[in-house]
């Protein structure tokens, strides 16, 4: 659980720690609407899974990440009845930002590698 918490540690020791274990911060990467940092750091224990299959992206400046499904973005489409409803509707393209295309990131200049702040 500790990957998902909101635990906010200071960038020096999480570049340490996630070297063997996943952290928040990297972990959050994975959250992102954006589909190639999705398709990233998968790992919810050690951090040698992801290095091992080529997942592990690091280099995603924290203040950019918009977490969450990109066809459903707002509060209303999420609201309870909805969300029971969404088995039997026909769904949205779930990569595409309605009215929008597919949410994108600029290739860091950064390597891969480098936890950013």
């Amino acid at each position: 659980m500790f990957h998902h918490s909101n635990m906010r540690l200071p960038i020096k020791t999480e570049r340490w720690l996630n070297r063997i274990v996943v952290t928040p911060r990297m972990h959050g990467i994975h959250h992102s609407i954006v589909p190639e940092e999705t398709a990233s750091n998968w790992s919810s224990g050690l951090t040698v899974w992801d290095w091992l299959h080529g997942t592990l992206r690091l280099n995603v400046p924290q203040d950019e990440i918009v977490i969450g499904v990109p066809a459903y973005r707002e509060p209303e489409d999420v609201e309870l009845m909805k969300v029971l409803e969404m088995p039997f509707m026909e769904q949205r393209p779930a990569w595409q930002l309605p009215n929008e295309g597919t949410p994108v990131r600029a290739i860091s200049p950064v390597a891969a590698n480098h936890l950013l702040p």
